[in-house]
């Protein structure tokens, strides 16, 4: 398995598996316009712009796993960390979060998470990630926001991304489920 950089002409796709990815857990949490599935192309053009994107293929050339990033200040924001659900279980998802940290030179990496969803936050949890604070953003729905302290840099000791991969006015949007 390779993991590339993604381009701006993988945007489209990207989108496309956003939502298969986020498809099926939006479903289970009965939550018909989370922004996965909402999202227009024009606003994945411009989150693709403020945020380092990587990529892997399948043998066919399809992308089957993404996720995105960026940092600021030291602290590296992880979002939309997502693989088909028939690629996952194989490693690609744990492959790219690993990759994302090690490619953007950082001393502290934060996301957040849907709680309910068990298997992305305990994975999160498995990789040194701890709750640092948390909000109910509708019926059934706790947004958790997990950080972890490191201390990676690159050899020139500065970071290799320049702009913030900002969140929108609601945090919900740009948070991994």
């Amino acid at each position: 398995m390779k993991i590339e950089l993604a381009t701006k002409q993988d945007v489209p796709a990207i989108l496309d598996l956003q939502r298969k990815a986020f498809g099926p857990l939006c479903e289970e949490l009965d939550w018909k316009d989370a922004p996965p599935l909402t999202e227009s192309l024009e606003q994945a053009y411009e989150e693709f712009a403020r945020c380092t994107t990587l990529k892997v293929q399948n043998d066919a050339g399809y992308i089957i796993g993404s996720v995105n990033g960026n940092v600021t200040d030291g602290s590296l924001y992880i979002g939309r960390l997502m693989v088909l659900p028939e690629y996952q279980q194989q490693g690609i998802g744990k492959q790219l979060f690993r990759e994302i940290q090690s490619r953007l030179p950082h001393n502290r990496a934060w996301l957040c998470t849907c709680q309910q969803v068990r298997p992305p936050y305990e994975f999160y949890l498995r990789e040194g990630f701890k709750p640092y604070k948390s909000e109910i953003v509708g019926p059934g729905l706790t947004w958790v926001y997990m950080e972890k302290n490191t201390s990676t840099f690159s050899a020139s000791g500065r970071s290799l991304a320049s702009s913030a991969c900002t969140l929108p006015s609601s945090s919900v949007g740009a948070c991994s489920y």
